[in-house]
């Protein structure tokens, strides 16, 4: 006869196997630590890198970039609109803040578009073998949300390579590098590697206790904010302190 508490403890054992491994697969990505925080709320953040670019890869380098707000792409409910970022956001830019780490990484450096505001940042000199995960520290300050929308949360789509050799575009492929990207057309899109559009992302939920909707808006609406084509290609590569091209190779 089976005992029935040992047939429980088994039960119980395998369920919570099988949640780690769901866990362990959700976070096999490069996604970040915080994937989601509330309206007004400052948070520190890491990327986390899960995995590296297959048996016996080391990842060498990652590059990271944050939606400028200025061409972005805006997504209402899933659909392309020709709004701007503004008409959900009151205080978009320069949210997004590298913090100095090189427990890994030796070299690190902010990117920052005309106006000075940070719309990434990179990490090389250094490697995450096989079988590791990696953590990129960085802070997330408050995001308002517009109090005349009816958003009841925006989601910024954040462009993710990680990097375990250095080659030109040309030579992007399987076991060269990880890209976790929208695919809006850029030359990052990882349409042969990687992952094809699999971003990772970083919601705000509205304080509706704080900064209620109109009741016009009934349940409201979810938005993205989005990187362009052509800010991807502008701002993922990573260019030195010196203004050398490290990656792609030129």
């Amino acid at each position: 006869m089976i005992n029935k508490k040992f047939k429980l403890s088994t039960q119980a054992a395998i369920a919570v196997a099988l949640l780690m491994g769901v866990s362990q697969s959700a976070f096999s990505h490069t996604r970040l630590e915080t994937p989601t925080v509330m309206e007004g709320v400052r948070v520190t953040n890491n990327v986390v890198i899960g995995h590296s670019c297959g048996e016996g890869k080391n990842t060498i380098a990652s590059t990271v970039v944050f939606p400028d707000g200025v061409d972005s792409i805006v997504k209402v409910n899933g659909a392309a609109t020709t709004d701007t970022v503004d008409a959900y956001v009151s205080n978009y830019g320069n949210l997004f803040q590298k913090i100095l780490d090189h427990s890994v990484y030796e070299s690190e450096n902010e990117k920052k578009d005309a106006n000075g505001n940070v719309v990434g940042f990179w990490v090389k000199d250094g490697k995450m073998p096989e079988g590791y995960t990696v953590y990129l520290p960085f802070r997330a300050s408050a995001m308002f949300i517009e109090p005349a929308s009816c958003a009841r949360s925006v989601k910024v789509v954040v462009a993710i390579a990680d990097i375990c050799k250095i080659t030109p575009i040309s030579g992007f492929a399987d076991g060269v590098l990880e890209t976790w990207t929208p695919a809006v057309g850029s030359n990052y899109d990882g349409l042969a590697f990687g992952a094809n559009d699999s971003p990772a992302s970083y919601t705000v939920t509205r304080d509706t206790t704080n900064n209620p909707m109109d009741a016009s808006c009934g349940e409201g609406l979810d938005v993205e904010i989005v990187p362009s084509a052509a800010q991807l290609n502008r701002d993922m590569p990573i260019i030195t302190t010196k203004g050398k091209q490290y990656w792609p190779k030129p």
